[in-house]
């Protein structure tokens, strides 16, 4: 009687919906619909979809779907099978990039703190990085650097504002794409990829941007992170190689970005060449080892 009964409770546990992967609806902003044969209906905060779910995400919509401890952002619009999320998401943490890139852009803001990439009477801080923050005529600039020194101080609600007037009293494209990537870099720190990303789409950034690199590593990383691969491929594939050479070390964090966005978009060629690119600038760096690791797989 006790085995039977042990093999009745084995059984149950085994079809029980909490041994599966079944995934909540934490957060939606727009649209986000789950399909039910050949109809649609949509998703609430709080709803729970089943492991092989298939959903779509609307225009101008965010979602964030939790699985366990884990949690999938959605960020653009299109069909997804969330099973093949979760597959992707262990192989490219299975890579190592996990370790690599895990909040990568969170220290974005604690490099070069001192400069600041807006004109300053005139001439682009690219051109006189030694001018003084004292001598800067743009209000757009001091702005700008009350708003780094906030977020360097893990102030975001003060350094989102700053950045906010800095956009306001931008003079020209170049000083707002300046406010825009730092309105990004602030959002994503504090994990809200939907603002992060409508503020980054509305950048227009310049080669010759002190913050080109890193605009390119951060919206890059939430696009994968977000599972955008192909927008991400796109994007990062545009990137000016050439820039990244004043920073070698960033542009093997791009050549792996963009490989992983590739591979993901049925770009193999394209994944293996970034990869190649990337273990040549310095095959003895720990992101070379991954690297490798992640071409093996491909």
């Amino acid at each position: 009687m006790k085995r039977t009964l042990t093999l009745l409770i084995l059984i149950v546990l085994s079809v029980s919906p909490l041994f599966s992967v079944d995934f909540t609806a934490e957060y939606v902003d727009g649209f986000l619909d789950i399909k039910d044969g050949s109809e649609w209906y949509e998703v609430y905060i709080g709803d729970i979809l089943p492991a092989d779910a298939v959903v779509k995400l609307d225009t101008d919509s965010y979602a964030e779907l939790s699985f366990g401890n884990e949690t999938i952002k959605l960020s653009r619009q299109g069909i997804y099978e969330l099973s093949k999320l979760v597959d992707s998401k262990k192989e490219v943490a299975g890579a190592g990039t996990t370790s690599l890139f895990s909040g990568k852009f969170k220290t974005l803001h604690r490099e070069d703190t001192t400069k600041t990439q807006s004109t300053v009477g005139g001439v682009r801080a690219a051109e006189a990085e030694t001018v003084s923050i004292e001598w800067m005529s743009s209000e757009t600039a001091e702005l700008i650097a009350d708003g780094r020194d906030a977020l360097e101080a893990g102030e975001f609600n003060d350094a989102y504002d700053f950045f906010t007037e800095a956009y306001d009293f931008s003079a020209d494209s170049y000083e707002e794409s300046e406010a825009l990537y730092f309105l990004g870099l602030t959002s994503a720190v504090q994990g809200d990829y939907s603002d992060a990303l409508m503020n980054l789409d509305m950048a227009e950034v310049e080669e010759d941007a002190e913050y080109y690199t890193d605009f390119y590593l951060l919206k890059g990383q939430l696009l994968v992170e977000s599972y955008a691969y192909e927008e991400a491929f796109e994007f990062l594939d545009d990137y000016d190689s050439t820039a990244g050479k004043r920073t070698p070390a960033k542009l093997q964090e791009i050549y792996f970005l963009l490989a992983v966005a590739a591979n993901n978009s049925g770009e193999t060629v394209t994944a293996r060449s970034a990869i190649t690119k990337l273990i040549a600038i310095d095959p003895n760096s720990e992101i070379a080892k991954a690297a490798r690791e992640y071409k093996n797989k491909l």
